[in-house]
């Protein structure tokens, strides 16, 4: 039940207990689980707070029902649970949830749909629930559960309330990429849109895959997040001190929460398919906001 975490989640957990307290729920929630190992069973008990018609009000002692039990035994009818269908959750899956709740719930319950890896939606089950989002049943609530929310559609993102459970994200950056990257750092940001004349004798003219493209793009998201803290934090300290720095000679903090969002944005469309060279031109000239520098 929610009480277990109320120590190791305390921002969400008080969140939470506000919307029964006040009877104010969102017909759509994204839960970012970043890093938080034991999220499968904070969202199990987030769903059982929403579908208890007291949410756990009446007692501190709360969760030992027979509706609880059901949901435990993944046998409650107005419950649905869907993840990845191999690589990604597919339209077919979206509208399976459609036609499970197409009617009223007979018990008058609200009926609640969890999926998992959000960030797996391909784009026609992305658009598929964008619709389903649209028009919201006021019995029907959907609990959409990532680790990072910028790999969901922007379009999802907001027709939803986020809940972000605490705890840094840990994206490792390879240091064995430290010149690399820092190459690639100095290119985009001094070349601006020209950098696209630059990137192929950096990459020595290889053929870089979308996965390797990804990995990229994560790291630099944390170098511009930790760029973007030390801007406004004068004793913040980053692992990635020479990175943060180099970023941070180019940036002002406005800057920072710009390109981290344009970098962001790309690692959201690396999840689909495309054509990894149009996406990196495409990539520099949003990066460089429109900004040419002649060489």
């Amino acid at each position: 039940m929610l009480e277990d975490f109320k120590l190791s989640q305390e921002n969400f957990y008080h969140e939470v207990i506000q919307f029964g307290l006040h009877q104010k729920f969102s017909h759509a929630y994204l839960i970012e689980t970043k890093d938080y190992l034991d999220s499968d069973n904070l969202v199990l008990a987030f769903a059982k707070f929403l579908y208890c018609p007291y949410h756990y009000t009446n007692s501190s002692n709360c969760g030992d029902c027979n509706r609880c039990h059901l949901i435990d035994l993944s046998t409650n009818s107005d419950i649905m649970v869907i993840s990845p269908d191999g690589s990604w959750i597919k339209k077919e899956q979206v509208q399976e949830i459609k036609d499970k709740f197409m009617t009223t719930s007979l018990e008058n319950n609200v009926r609640i749909y969890i999926i998992k890896e959000a960030d797996k939606l391909n784009k026609q089950a992305a658009n598929a629930l964008l619709k389903f989002l649209e028009e919201p049943d006021n019995q029907l609530i959907g609990i959409l559960v990532c680790r990072n929310r910028y790999q969901v559609l922007e379009t999802l993102q907001s027709r939803c309330q986020l809940l972000s459970l605490s705890g840094e994200q840990l994206v490792p950056v390879n240091m064995e990429n430290e010149d690399f990257l820092s190459e690639f750092i100095n290119v985009i940001e001094t070349k601006k849109e020209a950098a696209i004349a630059f990137i192929p004798s950096l990459l020595a003219n290889e053929y870089w895959s979308k996965d390797e493209w990804s990995a990229i793009f994560e790291q630099l998201a944390v170098i511009y997040e930790q760029a973007l803290r030390k801007s406004v934090l004068t004793d913040f300290s980053s692992p990635f001190s020479k990175l943060v720095d180099q970023v941070l000679k180019y940036n002002t903090t406005k800057d920072c929460l710009r390109k981290l969002e344009v970098i962001h944005s790309y690692i959201q469309k690396l999840t689909f398919n495309l054509n990894v060279s149009l996406m990196l031109d495409s990539f520099i000239i949003d990066f460089s906001g429109g900004e040419y520098s002649h060489v």
